[in-house]
């Protein structure tokens, strides 16, 4: 976004037809994302660029004039006002397909705001217009001779900007980059307004950055286990396509997960995965962490014999055999009660406790030449099954 506000200078050396083109260029970058949002079901990011679009298309049309004649500042505020205080609230409304009945509460809420718009900006409203602006003159900032907004409005987009990133940093929601990224491109289109292709670059820039925010999204999507966070089996099979020389694959199971599960709950059972999976990511030697299936991993090591994988094996098994896992578990315990020595209730309490988890692992080398990697999973598989008839907790290779 910073880089946009070098993209000026080169617009300007462009030839008329070029620069023509160029202008329409955010508009379709918009409605790509817009209609890309809508097939990968990703509505945030398509409300972004719905945004975006109105405001760019906004600055093209209404706001090409100097800020001094006729409603045009008023315009300007207004847009100032609006654009970052609808990018802050749809980040914090429920995802919602920007095609569905259920958004239709949303396109209301647009539908108000570009009523109230063309109804400021009618001749017979020029008065108060007029009247607005004279009372926003005591709190106007001056930055320089590029650019004249009340300190209201940009104290707003500061905090608008501040609330994105923040919310970056305690949630992980992928479309709030995308939001950032649209406010920054606000931020500094109003700031530096007077400067000559300031909008088009600032919203091509947004327009891209939302852009490929749908694709890394959409790429998730397919190739990572939501629960775990960790490549999914998608990935996996991939990444066997590309195999070459000599590798080694190494299975792993968590012990009586199953057990796990009935005597705990299946939350418990979820918490079990996601710790074993970030504690899988600790390994060394280059091993790249999928899940299989279920409570089954795949850890896959390129350019690297069995010997040389049991180390690094051992050790996070020894990690997690080691991880003081806690659980909060519900008990139900009989008490008299004091006014009538006849009556039970029944109290609820949590006691927490610590619980060891285990894995068993199983791992066999392959080389691209000789054996191929369907091959090598079910040899793993099967060792695997004997370091669990071997006492669990183990590796065999």
């Amino acid at each position: 976004m910073l880089a946009g506000l070098l993209l000026p200078g080169l617009f300007a050396v462009l030839s008329t037809a070029q620069q023509g083109m160029l202008v329409e260029l955010p508009t379709i970058l918009f409605l790509l994302v817009i209609i890309l949002s809508h097939f990968f079901k990703q509505g945030r990011s398509g409300f972004a660029a719905l945004l975006m679009l109105v405001a760019y298309n906004v600055i093209q049309q209404r706001l090409q004039t100097p800020l001094a004649i006729g409603s045009t500042l008023f315009e300007y505020y207004f847009l100032v006002l609006l654009l970052p205080a609808n990018l802050v609230l749809f980040m914090f409304l429920p995802e919602r397909s920007l095609f569905s009945f259920k958004a239709l509460s949303y396109h209301v809420i647009f539908i108000c705001q570009a009523v109230a718009f063309y109804w400021f900006i009618q001749p017979e409203q020029l008065p108060l217009v007029s009247n607005l602006l004279t009372a926003l003159e005591p709190w106007i900032l001056v930055f320089g001779d590029v650019s004249v907004l009340p300190s209201i409005l940009f104290a707003l987009l500061i905090c608008a900007v501040l609330t994105a990133a923040t919310l970056i940093l305690f949630r992980n929601v992928a479309s709030d980059q995308a939001f950032l990224s649209a406010l920054l491109a606000c931020t500094l289109t109003v700031v530096e307004f007077e400067q000559q292709w300031i909008s088009v670059s600032m919203f091509m820039m947004s327009a891209v950055v939302l852009l490929l925010s749908i694709l890394k999204r959409s790429h998730e999507q397919a190739f990572i286990d939501e629960l775990t966070g960790i490549p999914g089996r998608r990935a996996l099979n991939i990444d066997l396509t590309q195999l070459s020389g000599k590798y080694s694959i190494a299975m792993l199971d968590i012990d009586r997960f199953k057990k796990f599960n009935d005597t705990y709950g299946h939350d418990i059972g979820d918490t079990v995965l996601k710790m074993v999976a970030s504690q899988l990511n600790a390994v060394k030697g280059r091993g790249k962490v999928y899940r299989y299936g279920g409570e089954e991993f795949i850890i896959l090591f390129k350019g690297k014999s069995t010997p040389d994988c049991v180390g690094y094996l051992e050790d996070i098994r020894l990690q997690i055999a080691g991880y003081p896992f806690q659980i909060r578990q519900p008990i139900e315990r009989r008490d008299l009660q004091a006014d009538n020595l006849d009556a039970e209730s029944n109290i609820i309490e949590e006691i927490e406790k610590t619980v060891q988890v285990t894995i068993s692992i199983g791992v066999a080398e392959g080389r691209s030449s000789m054996t191929s990697p369907e091959e090598v999973i079910k040899a793993a598989d099967q060792l695997l099954y004997k370091a669990k008839e071997a006492g669990r907790n183990q590796v065999c290779a």
